[in-house]
């Protein structure tokens, strides 16, 4: 203890802080502890900063990093002026002071990341013991839940309203927020961590490189500010706000980001909350299902339960008797696979892609209406891209089940017992 009291308070204060966040840290090994912290503790937190951030007019986390970004920058160049400047007392005492102010924000990034979002993350999915829950679906279950999901999708697009020149007023993120926050606390009967406060969602200066790494909004687990890209389809606002809101919320895995999201959203009232949340789960089954259904399909021909002509279909230079009996096989093989399917999903309805399709041009049109400085920059771009293919690859590898595809499983889950 005495030497201890030797070291310098600076480096007290390097040590205490570093074995708190590896104290705090060895909570990550027990899912249960990191699951009970995010729902009594972290929510205090999370809101506290909140409520702080959202009276500021710019998100402080980005430009936080602006200035890390600044400092390192600085950094080399003062690491690169210390090999020509090393006899200079006055230089050298500068240089030990800038790194050791360095190293003291470093150190306390990595306190705060440990309780705002290592903890949180390694709990277990929606905070539950998913122990006992299925996890093998066939394609009619599958079935089942994607006609849901269109159905209620093509309802969502026949209750919003179309003006009689074609468009359709969508909401602004003012707008959208208390209604998202309605929809959230919704569920927290279920899931009580979606209880309470929701700070706004805001939107990125960065907008323009997030656009061109495939990015939609991302949570800043030191300021606890979620933040979106501004050049999204105005179909797919609530919805992505919905998800960073979740992340804020403690659910950091993406695949629980999504289910909650989409889950509160398909509940909500508002059409256009619905609209949003049955397309993205549409947007994630679709090709889940239709994975699953072709395998299905090849199966049942390679053991000739089916046997499907083969493409193409009727054409001119067929006799009537051969089309009759293409007719014949065609339908026999579509009976069979749609009794075993239990019935093919409905087509989306006209109405839903005149809905999609003016989003889609009021996307283009934002993105239009700014100047694109890195497009004349055809390295920095390629930067950008190269960058976010990484990331990307990274953090399916990491996630792995629970990246944002892992939401089909979450959603055959929850719709088990209830469509099937």
């Amino acid at each position: 203890m005495k030497r201890f009291s030797k070291i310098s308070r600076y480096w007290r204060t390097i040590i205490i802080l570093l074995s708190l966040a590896l104290l705090l840290s060895v909570t990550a090994f027990f899912p249960a502890a990191c699951d009970w912290y995010s729902d009594h503790i972290y929510g205090f937190i999370s809101a506290g900063f909140g409520h702080v951030t959202a009276l500021l007019p710019f998100i402080l986390g980005e430009w936080l990093i602006y200035l890390g970004i600044l400092l390192v920058f600085l950094s080399v160049i003062f690491l690169v002026l210390l090999i020509f400047l090393r006899k200079k007392t006055k230089y050298r005492k500068f240089c030990k002071g800038w790194f050791k102010t360095i190293l003291m924000i470093i150190v306390c990034v990595v306190f705060v990341y440990v309780p705002n979002w290592v903890i949180p993350f390694f709990g277990r999915v929606m905070g539950q013991d998913n122990s006992g829950k299925r996890t093998d679906f066939n394609a009619k279950e599958l079935t089942a839940v994607y006609s849901h999901i269109i159905t209620e999708l093509n309802n969502a697009a026949e209750e919003i309203e179309i003006a009689p020149d074609g468009t359709v007023r969508f909401y602004t993120d003012e707008e959208a927020l208390p209604l998202i926050s309605e929809a959230m606390n919704g569920i927290s009967d279920e899931y009580p961590r979606l209880a309470g406060y929701y700070p706004p969602v805001k939107t990125a200066f960065c907008s323009d490189i997030l656009e061109r790494m495939n990015i939609g909004g991302f949570t800043l687990p030191y300021t606890m500010e979620p933040l979106r890209n501004k050049y999204l389809a105005p179909s797919f606002l609530p919805i992505l706000c919905a998800h960073e809101l979740s992340h804020h919320k403690g659910f950091y895995k993406e695949n629980e980001a999504n289910f909650a999201s989409q889950l509160a959203l398909s509940k909500s009232s508002d059409p256009l909350l619905r609209f949003s949340a049955y397309d993205d789960m549409r947007r994630w089954f679709e090709p889940e299902w239709q994975e699953t259904t072709d395998n299905l399909f090849e199966e049942l021909k390679a053991s000739g339960a089916i046997n499907p002509p083969e493409l193409p279909p009727p054409h001119e230079g067929m006799t009537d008797a051969e089309i009759a009996q293409f007719r014949e096989a065609l339908e026999e093989s579509m009976r069979i696979a749609t009794e075993i399917l239990g019935g093919y999903p409905p087509a989306l309805s006209d109405r839903y892609y005149q809905i999609i399709n003016t989003a889609q041009g009021i996307e283009q049109q934002i993105y239009e209406e700014d100047s694109h400085p890195i497009d004349d920059m055809p390295a920095v771009n390629e930067f950008i891209h190269e960058t976010a293919d990484t990331g990307w690859k990274i953090q399916s590898e990491l996630l792995q089940e629970n990246c944002y595809d892992g939401v089909v499983l979450l959603l055959l889950q929850y719709y088990d017992g209830i469509l099937f």
